[in-house]
């Protein structure tokens, strides 16, 4: 589920490279051309559009990353690229975008961004099956919003989100004792500005609490969760701004509450709220259903327990709630017997010991211990800058392709000015790519573009390598000889031509175009200029070609 909108509970949950336009010729078609948009339009533009996701919004991102230098810019670039490729189901994808979003706003000093950033990285790596790095990166969220002020108090909206995400992802581990500060943390956070659902998140931070009262197993830490639940009902009773808020949520809230503690919650009228149902979101509906059987059960009518649980579980699977799930099959098994469906109860009990399997619950319990100890542990400043130190240096790294980044190019050409060495420049372009993306996906173009970068690599050694923007890379060789330039770009052109691109995608077939200069490295700028003309004319020509000034390189 999304991890960048405030959503209703904690339920939830290509790195183009850095640099200025340059002087260098853009080899793409004209009429693709588009203006660069600011960051914060292109945030907006993913936030707005849901999970629905605008079409063409990571290839609008990517232009504007391409374009881009300033950290601020780059980081929440960055950011709306893993919003953007979450509604195309790339939790891997969504998962680097987010992490290489970290360095750039950690290098900038926007925490509360690079802590919502951190927070993104960890719940999609976690769904990606990552876990050991999503505890890293859940550590750097927490590290980053401790720098950002009073733990208690996020300054802004992204601190709030942060927070609200982090909540979310503890809660998927079973550290609720994390969660649910966390889960407060946002909630308090969010009634210091303007902007923000606060009513969601007051429910959010009792649910977590509410959770946790349900799974603590002593009693201190029960009642610190019912107390935090009591606090958010009160609150929802006295500010929610509907019915939804202080009826639903705060009657529901309050029910849980009971539950935990063993009593019942006959007079809380929880019933007769089913009216507001049509006003209220869908995951608010399917809690509230799954309250109303607990509720039920607790006052020993299981036939209607039943009722209420059938009702609440496929809402509740739509909105991925594990521990409710868990809680309306185990209360729906014993439902079920009491009133002598014994194959029933038994179908609910299998289910739910399949799904604690699944779970991996010992894993789990012991990943929580570990990143408890390890909150604890790196909330400090000199630990805050150890991670920004180690982030800081994964700039120079292009992670989709596994070559050097721009802002490294753009440093290593500044030293070749000094040297007075001869050699040649490369500009390389992967032909029609974007019909690769608008064919099979963008997943599919990243992993193209990470096979490139290794067959670039393979072939040039150890020649400077990176990758300039999109699907154009750089090779610059100190070599005086003449030839080796225009013989490394046909080498790899034949090699990208013959390879077997199938295991990425059937069908799918790739050349190239290079454009080569040769000349004195002090003047590396210029050649590369001269090389990209010398690619433009390899693509008029036909592409899948080598073009040097002086003609093509034949085959």
């Amino acid at each position: 589920m999304t991890t960048d909108h405030f959503k209703p509970s904690t339920r939830t949950a290509e790195t183009p490279t850095v640099g200025n336009p340059s002087p260098i010729n853009d080899v793409a078609d004209p009429s693709e051309e588009r203006a660069v948009e600011t960051a914060a339009d292109l945030l907006e533009l993913v936030r707005n559009s849901g999970l629905s996701g605008a079409t063409d919004s990571v290839e609008r991102i990517d232009l504007a990353i391409e374009q881009t230098r300033d950290d601020v810019e780059l980081g929440t670039l960055y950011v709306a690229r893993a919003i953007a490729l979450q509604c195309h189901g790339s939790a891997a994808a969504s998962a680097a975008a987010a992490r290489n979003a970290l360095p750039h706003l950690i290098a900038a000093g926007a925490m509360s961004t690079a802590a919502y950033a951190a927070s993104m990285a960890a719940v999609f790596l976690d769904q990606s099956g990552e876990h050991s790095a999503a505890i890293d990166h859940a550590v750097d969220a927490l590290v980053m919003l401790g720098e950002n002020g009073p733990a208690s108090q996020p300054a802004d909206h992204d601190a709030v989100r942060a927070a609200l995400g982090l909540s979310g992802f503890f809660m998927r581990i079973s550290a609720f004792t994390l969660a649910v500060d966390a889960a407060d943390r946002a909630f308090q956070g969010a009634r210091l500005i303007d902007g923000v659902p606060i009513d969601a998140l007051a429910y959010s931070a009792g649910y977590v609490a509410a959770e946790g009262a349900h799974a603590a197993d002593d009693e201190a830490t029960r009642t610190r969760c019912v107390e935090q639940v009591t606090s958010t009902v009160d609150w929802l009773r006295a500010h929610g701004i509907d019915d939804v808020s202080r009826t639903i949520l705060a009657n529901g809230l309050s029910a849980e509450v009971r539950h935990a503690q063993g009593r019942t919650s006959c007079d809380l009228g929880l019933d007769d709220a089913s009216a507001l149902y049509e006003h209220a979101a869908p995951d608010f509906v399917a809690w509230h259903q799954f309250v109303r059987g607990a509720s039920a059960q607790a006052r020993g009518d299981a036939a209607t327990a039943i009722v209420r649980y059938d009702e609440a579980l496929p809402g509740l699977e739509a909105s991925s709630d594990n521990h409710c799930i868990v809680r309306a099959l185990r209360g729906r098994a014993r439902a079920r017997a009491d009133v002598g469906d014994f194959e029933g109860a038994y179908t609910d009990s299998t289910d739910l010991a399949d799904r604690i399997r699944g779970w991996q619950i010992a894993e789990v319990g012991r990943l929580a211990n570990q990143l408890a100890r390890r909150a604890d542990l790196e909330r400090s400043a000199t630990e805050l800058r150890r991670t920004a130190a180690r982030l800081s240096e994964d700039i120079d790294s292009d992670a989709t392709t596994g070559v050097n980044s721009r802002r490294w190019l753009e440093r290593r050409l500044d030293e070749l000015a000094d040297t007075d060495r001869s050699g040649s420049a490369l500009m390389c372009d992967i032909d029609r790519f974007k019909s690769v993306n608008d064919s099979y996906g963008h997943h599919v173009g990243d992993d193209v573009l990470l096979e490139f970068g290794s067959l670039l690599r393979h072939v040039a050694g150890d020649a400077d390598i990176a990758r300039f923007g999109g699907e154009e890379f750089v090779v610059v060789l100190d070599d005086d000889d003449p030839s080796t330039g225009p013989a490394v770009a046909e080498r790899l052109r034949v090699e990208v031509e013959s390879h077997d691109w199938s295991h990425i995608a059937p069908g799918l077939h790739l050349t190239i175009s290079c454009g080569v200069a040769y000349g004195q490295l002090r003047h590396v700028r210029s050649l590369l200029v001269v090389a990209d003309s010398a690619l433009l004319d390899a693509k008029h020509r036909g592409r899948n070609l080598v073009m040097t000034p002086s003609g093509p390189v034949h085959h």
